[in-house]
This record gives C-alpha cells, structure tokens and sequence, in this order.
C-alpha cells in the first residue's frame, strides 16, 4: 500500500470516528444501538448453540434462506431489467 492510499483511509476513518461520535453523542442513538447489538449477540448464541445441537438442520435452514433470497432478488431485478428478443439485458 502507498503512501497516499495510508492516507487516504486515515482520513476517511477519521470521518467514520467522527461521524460515529456525533450519532453516539445523542443518548437516544446510544440506548439504540445498545439494544441493536444486545439483540445481535441474542442472535448469534442461540445460533450457535443450534449448530452445537444439530449443524445439518442448520445448513439446511441457511441454504433454504440463501434460495429464498436469490428468488426474491431475480424478482427484483426481473422487475427492473428486461431482457430483449434475442436475451440481451435492456433497461
């Protein structure tokens, strides 16, 4: 990495503090967050004890989401991209 690319993201991680520092100042952004993480860290032990329990049941869920997800985003896109006669992509 250069010398300018060092740079370059001190200075848009400075913004990044920043602006993070402004959002937390405010107490009501801190109890939100707070609550936002509380419920990640929830979250990420009862997955974990799900995998503990039994790890196939638990792929199987997250390739089931994984389809649904793609399904519902060539949808999406479906709606906005449309292919001409020959099935080149036109806007």
């Amino acid at each position: 990495m250069s010398k300018n690319n060092k740079g370059l993201f001190s200075f848009v991680m400075g913004i990044a503090m920043g602006a993070a520092a402004v959002f937390l100042s405010k107490d009501e952004n801190r109890k939100k967050t707070k609550k936002t993480i509380d419920e990640t860290v929830e979250k990420a032990k009862y997955l974990k004890d799900e995998v503990e329990k039994d790890p196939q049941k638990v792929k199987k869920m997250a390739e089931n989401k994984i389809k649904t997800v793609a399904k519902e985003a060539r949808e999406k896109l479906s709606k906005v991209i449309k292919p001409d006669n020959e099935g080149e992509v036109n806007k």
